[in-house]
């Protein structure tokens, strides 16, 4: 339990200081804080799978999941690009959506998408659905292993006070915590979050 609170806090530190203060190169630092959280996740415990799960079936799933993740987030801008337009909720949706892009140019863009597929997305579902919701769900089931999972993935991101990064990283908690609980594997969330990452970012970005 000590490491799981441990290193959630420092998931909190790493984000801050990766997206406020920003210290290094942006990428950089990604890399760093993703494969810092999966060997702390890879030393606590046994690998997140068992053999047999490497199958055409959860790579299929993982592909398919993707995809999908996608097209929600096609229809949640198209919606976002409406909605503001006949209310204003989000004023700053363009500078916001922006900001998330920004660091597109820190890095040439095959390196970019990358180290995203590789060890970030990797390392992000390593450490928050192989480890921590693996964790919370065994100590008291699923739905609250869901439940606190979605929460710390969507709170390390409200530092940044992105209000599109900060729905984006809801989203994406409930997304990817279902696909785990729903799969009961994490080799399809790691497949859908490798190949969602670049293709979002890098390939197809929606802006």
């Amino acid at each position: 339990m000590w490491v799981v609170i441990f290193s959630a806090l420092l998931a909190f530190f790493l984000w801050h200081t990766t997206f406020v203060i920003r210290p290094f190169n942006f990428w950089l630092m990604m890399t760093f804080n993703t494969m810092l959280l999966s060997a702390i996740s890879f030393a606590s415990g046994k690998v997140p799978w068992q053999k047999g799960e490497w199958s055409m079936r959860n790579a299929g799933i993982g592909i398919a999941a993707a995809m999908a993740l996608y097209g929600v987030f096609w229809l949640g801008h198209e919606i976002l690009i409406l909605a503001n337009a006949y209310t204003g909720m989000l004023p700053r949706r363009a500078e916001n959506l922006n900001a998330i892009y920004a660091s597109r140019t820190e890095l040439p863009q095959y390196i970019i998408a990358v180290l995203l597929f590789f060890p970030i997305g990797f390392g992000e579902e390593i450490y928050w659905r192989g480890f921590v919701q693996r964790f919370f769900q065994i100590k008291w089931g699923k739905g609250v292993a869901f439940l606190l999972t979605v929460i710390l993935y969507t709170g390390v991101h409200l530092p940044t006070g992105n209000p599109v990064l900060i729905l984006a990283a809801f989203i994406c908690g409930i997304y990817w915590s279902g696909l785990y609980w729903y799969a009961g594997s994490i080799v399809p969330v790691l497949i859908s979050h490798m190949l969602w990452d670049p293709f979002i970012f890098v390939i197809a970005p929606i802006k």
